[in-house]
């Protein structure tokens, strides 16, 4: 089984043997001691130990409960959150899937009904961070609302104080955009719900363009 590649830094830095205590901790779905990981990589308990010290401070195992060993306490370790997300997971297909479901079953109007009905839902769990902000200020916080969604999006500098209008230089969901261009909907629906009115794509990376551009009409 291969581990996924991320953006995170540390995760490129997982030798062998770590690879193999998260292989081993995820296959088991339960907590490990020392003394078996040891058994299972064939190393010292010492070396083992460095091993989890390291998977521990990078956040990817956590302690769990401590057993009795042969007399003795034997502390246990788990896989965090953080070290499970990075066995693979195809989101993608799911999502694939799911759209072209809908849209088969449904039909493109009531697909873009759903996802306008997703995009609102998303953007009203950050809705208290807009609420009483206008013009500049309202731009720069959906913009960094955007960047946590994965969007890279910018005010560029040329357009503080022409109008509501943002870029995003990454299309999170590209290739399913690709396949589906009912999609760009949830962008819409996310973007005006947060701008308080309808918004224009008048530029999209899926179509050609160098960014997708959004314009509250």
């Amino acid at each position: 089984m291969e581990l996924r590649a991320e953006n995170d830094q540390s995760t490129a830095k997982i030798g062998a043997s770590q690879k193999k205590i998260l292989q081993a901790m995820l296959r088991a779905n339960a907590p490990l001691p020392v003394d078996h990981l040891t058994r299972m990589l064939e190393i010292s308990r010492n070396a083992t130990y460095q091993h989890i010290v390291a998977l521990e401070r990078d956040g990817y195992i956590e302690k769990a409960k401590t057993t009795q060993t042969k007399g003795r306490p034997s502390q246990t370790y788990r896989l965090t959150e953080k070290g499970n997300a990075i066995f693979p997971k195809n989101y993608a297909l799911f999502s694939t899937l799911l759209v072209e479901l809908v849209k088969n079953k449904l039909g493109t109007k009531e697909l873009e009904k759903y996802l306008d009905e997703l995009g609102a839902s998303l953007a009203n769990q950050f809705k208290p961070r807009v609420e009483g902000l206008k013009n500049d200020e309202l731009i720069t916080e959906i913009s960094k609302i955007l960047n946590e969604l994965g969007y890279e999006a910018e005010t560029a500098k040329e357009d503080i104080g022409k109008g509501l209008e943002i870029k995003a230089h990454n299309c999170v969901f590209h290739d399913l955009a690709k396949q589906h261009d009912e999609v760009c909907t949830l962008d819409l629906a996310i973007l005006s719900n947060l701008m308080g009115g309808p918004v224009e794509h008048a530029e999209c990376i899926v179509r050609g363009g160098s960014c997708c551009r959004f314009k509250k009409k």
